[in-house]
């Protein structure tokens, strides 16, 4: 993993703000806990780098880490004047006056960076007006208006009757177009029914005397006629022969009305949340690391914090360093307070976002969950400081808002404020939205 480190820190020579890999080195040292590292490191390019702000912000930073704060403050102030116009340099020492207990002339410094960032703005807007003569939102109007021409009477009957047009039209079509109905089938008679009992009756094993009995039954149960030779003699029915073996008594099904099927009972139910069986089997499928940690997400996102871990886990198992199954396992381990191994997977979620593996989000995840752990600790100044990183890189974590405005409210600052309204703003209904209501009142 080393080549990868150097490749990476060796492309940022092309950047064209000059700026050399050192500080990129010497900032991860810092981020890590070692700033002696740093300030050694830092030491070298001092000659040539002396009137550079970034680097003199960055020495200050080392030196604030490694407890020597004059030569911090002395860091902080080359940097503003070097550059003026700059509040990020009056941001660092107004922090660095905090932690000193200097509150009133941390106070004015963040007045004078405040002024500066809305001069700032101004310049920005003033900017943006210049390039763009048109308001973007006043051309939308205009072109809102054009589409919106309003329809004269006869213009109005004209298209209803266009209208009306078409659709007698397509119901002409249909009912050309349209099948004749199929002829309703007669319903079957009683005698229609029976006429296949007639065919049973006649099977070998039935006796042939046997037919007249069985369409008698089949018939309407009336009195056959009398013999007139025969007097008033009952009419007795034939006799039936028994076989020697016992045949299957045929029960007509004439008298009988044919069954309708019985309603199918089947429910339509709703898919099942996976069982555990079905979470192991699909671990043990899959090998795509991408893959498992897109399903750690989505169980993630269902509130299932367990089975999500087991799915980062697998994806580490396969390829170690798959930035993104660091961060997701982060999560899960924060809510586990497992602050160590937190510690460990964002530190290394962290190199290979600034190195072999920049997608966006990972970096500023990756510095939530080290300024938490460090929260955790109740190193609030170190903490401060990455949380202060995570929030000025894209698609940050709302909760980074949140914990800034927790560590600031530890020294009362007055941007702790600040740092709860912007969390509401963007998560007002979560599990921190009321202790953030509590903190500000």
């Amino acid at each position: 993993m080393s080549d990868f480190g150097f490749d990476a820190y060796a492309l940022d020579d092309l950047d064209p703000t000059g700026e050399p890999p050192s500080l990129e080195v010497a900032r991860d040292l810092i981020l890590t806990g070692k700033p002696r590292s740093a300030l050694e490191i830092l030491a070298e390019y001092h000659t040539r780098l002396a009137d550079d702000p970034e680097y003199l912000m960055l020495c200050g930073e080392a030196w604030f880490a490694a407890g020597d704060a004059p030569r911090a403050q002395h860091a902080f102030l080359g940097a503003i004047r070097v550059a003026p116009n700059s509040s990020r340099p009056l941001r660092l020492l107004g922090d660095l006056l905090v932690e000193r207990g200097e509150r009133a002339r941390a106070r004015r410094v963040f007045d004078k960076a405040e002024r500066l960032e809305l001069a700032e703005a101004s310049e920005t807007e003033e900017f943006e007006e210049a390039d763009m003569p048109d308001d973007l939102i006043a051309a939308a109007e205009r072109d809102e208006r054009i589409r919106q021409i309003p329809f004269n009477p006869r213009q109005l009957l004209l298209v209803v009757a266009i209208v009306l047009g078409i659709g007698l039209l397509m119901s002409v079509i249909a009912l050309l177009v349209a099948p004749a109905p199929p002829i309703a089938e007669e319903q079957p008679t009683a005698p229609v029914v029976a006429l296949p009992e007639v065919e049973i009756a006649r099977a070998p094993e039935q006796p042939v005397p046997v037919e007249p009995a069985t369409v008698q039954i089949v018939r309407e149960p009336t009195a056959p006629k009398a013999d007139p030779t025969a007097g008033t003699a009952p009419v007795i029915a034939p006799a039936i022969e028994v076989s020697s073996r016992p045949t299957p008594a045929v029960v007509p099904r004439a008298n009988k009305r044919p069954k309708s099927s019985p309603p199918s009972r089947t429910k339509v139910e709703s898919p099942s949340e996976p069982t555990e069986a079905d979470l192991d089997a699909e671990l043990a499928a899959s090998t795509n690391a991408a893959a498992l940690t897109r399903r750690a997400d989505s169980l993630g996102a269902r509130a299932e914090p367990a089975s999500a871990a087991q799915f980062y886990r697998r994806a580490l198992e396969i390829d170690p360093d798959y930035a993104p199954a660091l961060v997701g396992i982060g999560r899960s381990l924060l809510r586990a307070e497992k602050y160590a191994e937190v510690m460990r997977n964002a530190t290394r979620a962290l190199e290979l976002a600034r190195g072999v593996d920049a997608r966006p989000g990972l970096e500023a995840e990756a510095l939530y969950q080290i300024g938490r752990v460090y929260h955790q600790r109740g190193e609030e100044d170190t903490a401060r400081r990455l949380l202060r990183q995570a929030i000025s890189l894209p698609r940050v974590p709302g909760e980074a808002w949140f914990y800034l405005g927790e560590s600031l409210a530890q020294d009362n600052s007055p941007a702790a404020r600040d740092a709860y309204e912007k969390y509401l703003e963007l998560k007002p209904n979560s599990h921190l939205s009321e202790r953030a209501r509590r903190a500000i009142q």
